[in-house]
């Protein structure tokens, strides 16, 4: 790749416009990043982009590699131990329902800039998760969504959680493909104390349990079947132990809204920006 010689400061630019068109694209104007890409051809004399800039060349691509690499040995070089700034922590807190383990396994673009930012997760309950946020602890909260507003100082936006109604494959449900409402009043409901009222469907045989993974024990000695949270019962599901089951004729939930709790005096972008990076797809209530 033979070009002619050009400036640190515009190949730093060239790095930031291009980075920035791919993860953050609302904070520069297409306009303003072309202006950079054209600006940086004519002073190689070279083109490094598609005729559109929508994407770079062979030869753009191993520019890009290489100012990469160069921007970051001079910020290594011109930042001393004590001057280099931390890189920004991100606490979140989650509630028992929310994914933990898995959530790293299934989001790889987080994976991907954890680089730029420490995260920690923290599991509590949902009346913790209330206190550590008010007490600034934790700078997002996900929790089974509350019926009551937050208080003013907070935020909220909503994502839902997948949902499976399941039995062991020992139990006598299993051998329907499709099942009734009335066959299920039949059978015991194996229900957490603390899932919303809406998913217990049998009122009158229901046995109520504290933790998750008593609910999951029972469920497959085949002691009753449950409604739970999908990523709870996908390993069983997939050694088969356990057996999803469907409704015919009835409404079956198949989400677990979840709510998400930030202070106002956070920035918003800030939260946005990290709600982006583990795909959840929040809306307004």
């Amino acid at each position: 790749m033979r070009m002619q010689h050009t400036d640190i400061g515009l190949l730093s630019r060239f790095v930031k416009a291009y980075e920035q068109r791919h993860h953050y694209p609302e904070m520069t104007s297409s306009s303003s990043r072309r202006k950079i890409f054209s600006d940086l051809e004519q002073s190689l004399n070279c083109t490094l982009f598609d005729p559109n800039y929508s994407r770079l060349n062979e030869q753009g691509q191993q520019l890009y590699q290489r100012a990469k690499q160069l921007q970051l040995q001079l910020d290594n070089f011109l930042q001393s131990p004590v001057d280099k700034p931390q890189p920004q922590q991100i606490v979140i807190g989650l509630d028992e329902f929310v994914p933990s383990q898995s959530l790293l396994q299934c989001y790889p673009r987080f994976i991907s800039e954890l680089s730029l930012q420490q995260l920690k997760l923290e599991q509590l309950s949902s009346r913790q998760l209330q206190q550590q946020l008010v007490n600034g602890n934790i700078d997002i909260a996900l929790r089974v969504a509350q019926q009551n507003k937050p208080p003013k100082t907070h935020s909220r936006r909503y994502c839902n959680l997948s949902l499976a109604l399941a039995c062991a494959a020992r139990h006598s449900l299993s051998k329907h493909q499709q099942l009734s409402a009335e066959q299920l009043q039949r059978h015991r409901q194996l229900c957490l104390s603390h899932l919303p009222l809406e998913l217990q469907l049998n009122r009158v045989s229901c046995w109520q349990l504290s933790h998750r993974e008593m609910l999951h024990d029972l469920l497959v000695l085949g002691m009753g079947w449950a409604i739970a949270p999908r990523h709870w019962l996908e390993s069983s599901f997939r050694n088969g132990s356990l057996i999803e089951l469907h409704l015919s004729n009835y409404f079956s939930p198949t989400k677990l809204e979840i709510e998400i709790l930030w202070l106002n005096s956070q920035h918003d972008s800030q939260v946005a920006q990290c709600l982006n990076l583990l795909s959840l797809s929040a809306y307004d209530g």
